[in-house]
C-alpha cells in the first residue's frame, strides 16, 4: 500500500507535493533521530520537524534549492553511500531512504520544494526526476543525460572576526543573526554571531545571504 501511494504521488502531475503532508512523515521515520526537537544535539541545526526552521535553508548552495534536485544539497546526502560521511541517514544510525522515498523527495524538490504553503521556481521538464532519475546497483544514474554529477560542497573561504583572527570555513547560511560556518579544522558546524566578525566579512555574508532572503520574503 505504502509503495502504490508513493508510485501515484510521482506519477499523477496533477498532484502537488506538499512537505508536510508527503515528504515530512519520511524524514520522521528516517531522520528525526538528528534533525528534530527529538534529538539530544541537532545536528547542523537543521530541524526536518519544523517547517519554518527548514524553509530558511532554502537558497543556493544550501540544503534545498527549489526547482533543482540535483543541485540541493539535501538529495546528494540521501544518495550517497551510506559509508561516506555526510550521507543521510549516516551509517548505523536507522534505516536509509528508500528509492522509492528519494525519488519523491527529489519529485517534491523539483516542483518547488512547496513548505508553509510557499512554492518556489519549478524546474525544467527535461530534469523531471519521474522520468530521468533512475537506479543501477543501488547508484543514481540519469536515463537522459548520463550519470549525476556530484555536488560539491562551497569552496573553504577565510573569515576574519573583529580582532582580526582567520576563520577558514564554509558558508552554510545566515540564521537568526548567525552565520552558519562548517569549520574546515574540525569539521564541524557552528553559528558565529554576525556582529564579531570584522566589517568585510559581514559585507560578504551579506551578499552571500541577499537570495536566501529574498526567497523568505515572497
Amino acid at each position: 500500500m505504502k509503495f502504490l501511494f508513493l508510485f501515484l504521488l510521482l506519477v499523477m502531475p496533477s498532484f502537488a507535493l506538499d512537505y508536510k503532508r508527503d515528504v515530512m512523515p519520511i524524514f520522521e521515520a528516517k531522520c528525526y533521530d538528528c534533525h528534530s526537537d527529538q534529538a539530544k544535539k541537532v545536528k547542523g541545526g537543521l530541524r526536518l520537524d519544523d517547517e519554518e526552521n527548514f524553509a530558511k535553508r532554502f537558497a543556493k548552495n544550501d540544503v534545498v534549492v527549489p526547482g533543482d534536485w540535483d543541485a540541493s544539497y539535501l538529495f546528494v546526502t540521501l544518495v550517497m553511500p551510506r559509508h561516506e560521511k555526510g550521507s543521510m541517514p549516516p551509517k548505523n544510525k536507522g534505516e536509509g531512504l528508500t528509492e522509492e522515498e528519494i525519488k519523491l523527495v527529489a519529485q517534491w524538490i523539483h516542483e518547488g520544494a512547496r513548505i508553509d504553503g510557499k512554492t518556489g521556481k519549478k524546474g525544467p521538464e527535461k530534469w523531471d526526476p519521474a522520468k530521468t532519475l533512475k537506479f543501477k546497483d543501488g547508484r543514481v544514474v540519469m536515463e537522459q543525460f548520463g550519470p549525476a554529477p556530484v555536488v560539491k560542497e562551497p569552496a573553504w573561504e577565510t573569515w576574519t572576526n573583529k580582532k582580526g583572527t582567520e576563520i577558514v570555513a564554509r558558508y552554510q547560511g545566515l540564521q537568526e543573526g548567525k552565520v552558519i560556518f562548517k569549520l574546515k579544522k574540525t569539521g564541524k558546524t557552528v553559528g558565529y554571531p554576525i556582529e564579531g566578525l570584522s566589517e568585510e566579512s559581514q559585507k560578504r555574508i551579506k551578499v552571500l545571504s541577499a537570495p536566501e532572503e529574498e526567497k523568505m520574503t515572497k
